[in-house]
């Protein structure tokens, strides 16, 4: 029984290890964005967001919220406007 103990904790702290070892192997999307970047430019290279928001601002523009994993970006008339990391 000790030995059963003892595999069950060996493996649940390998889990939680390599868990925590996917977040840094994420590539960083933020750091290779530029602002002005078209929507269709980010879609070819990072594919769909998970989410998507929209809505029209005050003077009549398309303002759209993409949710990644990694970062939420914000585009202004079909272009990168301003992005921050999760």
């Amino acid at each position: 029984m000790a030995i059963g103990f003892l595999a069950a904790i060996s493996l649940g702290c390998t889990t939680s290890y390599m868990a925590d070892d996917q977040k840094f192997t994420e590539p960083n999307m933020t750091a290779e964005l530029d602002v002005g970047e078209s929507a269709e430019a980010i879609l070819l290279k990072y594919g769909k967001p998970i989410y998507k928001k929209g809505r029209l601002d005050s003077e009549g523009r398309k303002i759209e919220y993409w949710f990644y994993p990694s970062a939420v970006l914000s585009f202004k008339d079909g272009s990168l406007d301003s992005f921050k990391p999760k």
